[in-house]
């Protein structure tokens, strides 16, 4: 490899931070590996948060990814509970919020995204996100005590809570100002059949609804859910869920830009996970996509390319969801489409989602883990398909810092 020594600093204790460390190790780097956090936990599963972990099955302990010995085992220096306030590229200089600056040779941004807030509204004691571990304990103690949940806003983590709260014996609504769940994601179609899926499961879903504020109760703490149309959720605690940003405030925006490798416009910084919008030459473009699969795999292609051999992460997009008794799988990549096929009814169906031309861009499987394997194929080759139709070679826009 063509750096055998020096330090490579990782910002960022999620899985795209994990995965870039122990790629180096793994890819035989030699030099220091540090990693930082501003999380006082090991790495851990986050898929977890609004699962097995806030139902009480799991410990803290066992959703992590991996032992203190491994750290110790690999000469990983973890620096936890401790912030980047900023980089200094020219010094190659990481200034941390106590004070002590850590040189690099390579730095690599996997600070991920972070809950988005509810803006303009009061919020009593009581209502919760959902993005962090400990933001998964403190509500997992609130359910403990309360009846009756109320989430804002039908995305996956939302729902994902309210099922498994609703497993826990709370009455949960749920309250969205789309005509359908997971509508920006899924599509109008999709969501009518989840709406009645989660109807099916006893919940109140308030869709077309907005959140005017919230009521508190003499000890302050939340009461209910206020609703533009004037009417009131009672609840004992609620949970916002109205999706994430990208935190990529290092460089002075919101999610970082990279090429195919995850290199950024400055020399030997790289940014990869949910932080990154990264150019994919399957879609002729660059996105920012947030799933566990594309985490671990830019993580294992921007170590490789740190270490001199030119790596490039644009596999078929793929996450998944569980819910209701429903585990949802999703591969490919739409933003739009024009028009959506389904097969089959609540308990388990399929979505494609084509263009005008009816070329497949993504699909989902709900409950029918048999079609996923020719679904990624058949999308594989599509984008090899569209690779091949440019005439010239890819023009990337040009990397930039404001």
């Amino acid at each position: 490899m063509a750096r055998a020594a020096g330090t490579v600093i990782v910002v960022g204790t999620g899985l795209a931070g994990l995965r870039t460390a122990e790629t180096l190790r793994a890819q035989g780097f030699e030099g220091r590996v540090i990693l930082v956090g501003e999380e006082k936990y090991l790495p851990y599963e986050r898929p977890a948060l609004s699962k097995e972990l806030l139902a009480g099955k799991r410990s803290a302990e066992q959703v992590m990814l991996r032992k203190p010995e491994f750290f110790e085992q690999e000469q990983i220096e973890l620096v936890l509970g401790r912030r980047v306030e900023q980089i200094d590229a020219e010094r190659r200089v990481a200034l941390l919020d106590d004070g002590r600056e850590l040189r690099w040779d390579a730095l690599v941004i996997a600070t991920g995204a972070r809950a988005r807030r509810l803006r303009g509204l009061e919020t009593p004691a009581g209502v919760l996100y959902l993005r962090t571990l400990a933001d998964s304990l403190a509500l997992s103690e609130e359910l403990a005590r309360g009846k009756r949940l109320a989430v804002v806003g039908a995305g996956f983590i939302g729902v994902e809570a309210a099922s498994t709260a609703t497993a826990l014996g709370l009455e949960v609504t749920i309250v969205e100002p789309m005509e359908a769940p997971l509508e920006r994601v899924l599509g109008t179609e999709v969501g009518t059949l989840l709406a009645e899926r989660y109807r099916a499961h006893g919940i109140d879903l308030r869709l077309g609804a907005g959140v005017t504020g919230f009521s508190a109760g003499e000890d302050g703490h939340v009461r209910a859910v206020r609703l533009d149309d004037g009417s009131e959720v009672a609840c004992d605690v609620a949970l916002v869920g109205i999706g994430a940003e990208p935190a990529g405030e290092l460089l002075g925006v919101g999610e970082i830009a990279t090429d195919a490798s995850g290199r950024t416009a400055l020399p030997d910084v790289y940014a990869c996970g949910d932080v990154a919008s990264t150019w994919r030459a399957s879609l002729g473009r660059r996105v920012r996509v947030e799933h566990w699969t594309n985490a671990a795999g830019q993580a294992a292609a921007v170590a490789r390319t740190i270490l001199g051999e030119e790596s490039v992460h644009d596999d078929v997009p793929f996450f998944w969801s569980d819910q209701f008794g429903l585990r949802l799988q999703h591969v490919g990549f739409a933003s739009e489409w024009a028009r959506v096929e389904i097969g089959g009814g609540t308990n388990a169906f399929s979505a494609r989602y084509l263009d005008h031309d009816g070329r497949l861009l993504a699909a989902l499987g709900a409950n029918r883990p048999g079609e996923i394997a020719a679904l990624r194929r058949e999308l594989k080759a599509n984008a090899r398909a569209s690779v091949e139709r440019r005439r010239a070679p890819e023009l990337r826009p040009a990397l930039s810092l404001p």
